[in-house]
């Protein structure tokens, strides 16, 4: 009888390790994937920003005085910038129209209520149209560009002199419980720049 109890012990005792062992696996794998998106999405953000940065640092490329350096510049009924048209650089490094467009690809909870993510993809007017060069992935919540005087105050496209870049992605999702998604998280990155073309 001692031996049935011993071993009926031992079981439970080995079974309850086990569980407390895969816990703490199934918390450090979920953990390590965490830090995998986060660091995925800093990473495409920041390279995205970076590559906007440069790209509107050109903005105005070899305009006249009578020219307008920034062509078109649209925004949606929540502020976003939805097209911006601007004289640049393209990649062949000769002076061409460049087109950024915002477009809503999909929705995600974020904050406890549903936001468009959307997706900027950029155009380079080759010949009688505009060819896509490159995008974003579609995790953005906020693309906006804002056009500035000198002074920093909003303005149209024939006084512009400064650019204010804002970028919001959609990251890491919050997991309420290892099935139920909460949302996600946001992560912001914003510049303001002075580009030369535009002075």
């Amino acid at each position: 009888m001692i031996a049935i109890y011993d071993h009926l012990v031992a079981v439970i005792v080995g079974s309850v390790i086990l569980l407390m062992l895969f816990n703490v696996s199934q918390r450090v794998q979920h953990s390590s994937v965490e830090r995998t998106m986060l660091y995925m999405t800093k990473s495409n953000t920041l390279d995205l920003g970076s590559y906007l940065q440069r790209d509107l640092m050109n903005a105005g490329f070899d305009t006249s005085p009578v020219e307008h350096g920034i062509l078109k510049h649209n925004t949606d009924a929540e502020g976003l910038t939805d097209t911006l048209v601007f004289w640049g650089v393209g990649a062949s490094g000769v002076r061409t129209r460049i087109a950024y467009g915002a477009s809503v690809v999909d929705t995600a909870l974020i904050d406890g209520k549903e936001s468009p993510l959307y997706q900027v993809r950029r155009y380079e007017r080759r010949g009688s149209q505009f060819v896509r060069n490159g995008g974003s992935t579609p995790t953005l919540t906020q693309f906006k560009v804002d056009l500035l005087t000198s002074g920093n105050t909003p303005t149209d496209i024939s006084t512009a002199r400064r650019l204010r870049l804002r970028l919001t992605n959609a990251v890491l999702p919050d997991f309420e419980s290892d099935t139920h998604l909460k949302g996600y998280r946001r992560l912001h990155w914003g510049v303001t720049i002075n580009p030369p073309g535009l002075q």
